[in-house]
């Protein structure tokens, strides 16, 4: 946005630098006309020089993406008119009786006008150079006819073209050089600032991501735990021995995904360039499921599922012992940029979604776990025939849907006509 509103700016300049050289060109053109000594050259450069600015006005108004065309022919129109009549009057001078003084154009306002508008147009590294070139071109001639007649040189006006065109002009190349380098410097601090922001918000969006997944492992793993627990105390179906040990499991489930999530060292005096242990839990390439076997997340998609199917019916949920049909297959993905935290999410998706039916899915005696590409969309699925869903059963379902938008892609859970639940994620691959 920073960069739009400095173009605009420059837009603007370059539209009112255009309509005061069209406005003065012409006024210059009726000023001659009138004039009753009138010299071939007045009569051509100021209409000339107004015509071509007010098509380069016309143009930029019309065309604001042409911007940056529009100045260097604009400067290189001013060059043109302000090069050709002082090489035009000095060679006149030379040939004929006619005084350079006498009959020059105030080229040297010219001359300053131009290399401010330079200034402002231009950049750095095209500007001394530029500036360097057409004083060569405005200044040489000049100088030399005022150098090989002293004469003229000693008159006022001479004395005032010699200092204009030699120390005036050197005076004006070392404020703009120093102009050039504070510039440089600014633009370098500014790329410094959008790089330090930007590693800011890289930063943010790191920890959005790794408190998302701390809550999926939280979630998948003691909350699952602690919610079994409750409901057993409240149905009074557990004793007490088997109370403690189930506390002690607990426990450790906890400690566990505290030791992954939190550093042992202090973290808030680190530099903005050294991660946090919570930001590492999404830049690792290991996943620790909820009962806290960790998996290695560069394998492919399919044999990452394989695990994490394996790994979480073998937890102990109260209704997987039920189940007497266990139903997988997860083919291969035709997906080659999918990243190791898209993998993470679908492996959290897939724990989450067989949780759920390990959780609240009495009477369950078959579930169906399958993953399959059907043209340009990959299918990833788990299906029960338990009790359905519950009202107000909803867990999980804000994160589905966050990673469904994520994928670009679709979330369905709802109950199935003959008893069960269908949990459902799809997007398209290839």
């Amino acid at each position: 946005m920073i960069l739009d509103s400095h173009s605009t700016l420059k837009r603007r300049i370059a539209l009112g630098i255009l309509s005061l050289m069209t406005i003065g060109a012409t006024i210059s053109t009726i000023i001659h006309r009138l004039n009753p000594q009138q010299k071939r050259i007045y009569l051509i450069v100021p209409p000339l020089f107004a015509i071509t600015s007010l098509i380069l006005l016309i143009r930029l108004y019309t065309k604001p993406q042409a911007l940056q065309q529009v100045i260097y022919l604009g400067l290189f129109e001013a060059v043109i008119f302000v090069v050709f009549p002082s090489w035009f009057v000095t060679i006149e001078a030379f040939t004929s009786k006619t005084t350079l003084v006498g009959s020059l154009p105030p080229s040297t306002s010219g001359l300053f006008l131009l290399t401010t508008c330079m200034l402002i147009t231009l950049r750095p590294q095209q500007l001394l150079r530029a500036i360097i070139l057409t004083w060569i071109a405005v200044a040489s001639p000049i100088l030399t006819y005022l150098i090989l007649n002293p004469v003229e040189l000693r008159s006022p006006r001479g004395m005032d073209l010699l200092i204009s065109l030699g120390p005036v002009m050197g005076v004006q190349s070392i404020i703009i050089l120093l102009h050039t380098r504070l510039q440089s410097i600014v633009e370098r601090l500014y790329a410094e600032r959008l790089q330090y922001y930007a590693q800011i918000i890289e930063r943010q969006s790191i920890r959005q991501k790794a408190m998302e997944q701390a809550f999926t492992q939280i979630h998948n793993g003691p909350l699952q735990t602690l919610a079994l627990l409750h409901r057993d105390v409240q149905q009074q179906q557990i004793a007490s021995p088997e109370l403690l040990q189930r506390l002690h499991d607990l426990n450790t489930e906890i400690r566990a995904v505290g030791r992954s999530l939190i550093d042992e060292n202090d973290t808030d005096n680190k530099p903005l360039e050294t991660p946090t242990a919570l930001e590492l839990v999404i830049s690792e390439n290991t996943l620790r499921l909820g009962e806290g076997t960790s998996i290695n997340l560069n394998l492919p998609l399919h044999n990452l599922l394989h695990e994490v199917y394996s790994l979480t019916l073998k937890r102990n949920l109260p209704y997987f012992q039920t189940i007497k049909v266990k139903v997988r297959n997860f083919a291969p993905i035709n997906q080659p940029d999918l990243t190791l935290e898209i993998k993470r999410d679908l492996c959290l998706w897939l724990e989450e979604a067989l949780c759920n039916v390990g959780k609240h899915a009495q009477g369950v005696t078959r579930i169906i776990a399958t993953g399959e590409q059907q043209q340009n969309k990959y299918i990833l699925k788990v299906q029960d025939n338990g009790c359905g869903l519950k009202p107000g059963q909803q867990e999980g379902t804000k994160h589905s849907y966050l990673l469904a938008k994520r994928l670009s892609g679709e979330f369905r859970r709802e109950s199935l006509p003959k008893g069960g639940v269908l949990c459902e994620l799809s997007w398209f691959v290839g």
